[in-house]
């Protein structure tokens, strides 16, 4: 097991451990309120932004358009990744107990884990055709190619602690309680927090070329483009 620890040292720890947890809330409590106070809007933002998109992905998937379908799929898809992960960010930092922080760092992880394989297959050859398809140059492509770089940059290094957290605490595939307990004892979830940061960083750029993007499959020419392509080939 590489992540667990011996806790027989640590038995007469728990008054100052608890100490420490107090004051930790006691100084975390105004911050606590500031977070809330800058992201009430937050949620109600994403959900107007998730509502459009799907409007749009529904109309292309009526219409038959897999162009239209691949880019707002993928559009659709990192705005409820980073719904979820922005969820997972605000329970590590508001929650009151250590092992409230650890259940969030655990979903996190498997988050992580799971979005970092998704988005690379997201942007695989179905999607490239698309943008192709679409009318996209050289330029888009180098700016899909440096986002992808790091997503693959990300799990190259931190895809093997991912799936770890994911095989014993996350999704429980350890059936050895014990081993489970184990490895949580040597989970820190302000790691795992630090991962989701760094994920955030090629997040952000998939979500702004996404926008470029999106708005590019608006423009009336792109449009009238992608009908005559559907009138010509209604199965395309």
């Amino acid at each position: 097991m590489k992540r667990g620890r011996d806790t027989s040292k640590t038995d007469g720890l728990e008054p100052h451990a608890s100490l420490i947890n107090f004051l930790l809330q006691t100084y975390l409590f105004p911050k606590r309120l500031s977070f809330r106070w800058q992201n009430r809007n937050r949620q109600k933002i994403s959900e107007g932004t998730i509502a459009s998109v799907r409007a749009l992905l529904e109309e292309a998937r009526n219409c038959g358009s897999k162009n239209f379908d691949a880019v707002h799929n993928a559009g659709l898809y990192i705005l409820l990744l980073e719904r979820d992960l922005s969820a997972y960010n605000e329970l590590l930092f508001l929650s009151k107990s250590p092992w409230h922080r650890q259940f969030a760092a655990r979903g996190m992880a498997v988050l992580l884990y799971e979005g970092c394989e998704d988005i690379l297959e997201l942007l695989g050859k179905h999607y490239r055709e698309s943008l192709k398809d679409l009318g996209l140059g050289q330029p888009w492509f180098q700016e899909l190619n440096r986002i992808s770089s790091g997503f693959n940059s990300f799990k190259q290094k931190h895809f093997q602690f991912l799936k770890e957290v994911r095989n014993y605490v996350g999704a429980h595939r350890e059936k050895d309680a014990l081993v489970q307990i184990k490895f949580l004892d040597g989970l820190d979830p302000l790691e795992v927090w630090r991962l989701g940061a760094a994920f955030s960083t090629p997040l952000r750029d998939f979500v702004k070329f996404q926008i470029k993007l999106t708005q590019y499959a608006k423009h009336p020419g792109v449009m009238l483009q992608e009908a005559i392509r559907l009138a010509v080939k209604p199965n395309s």
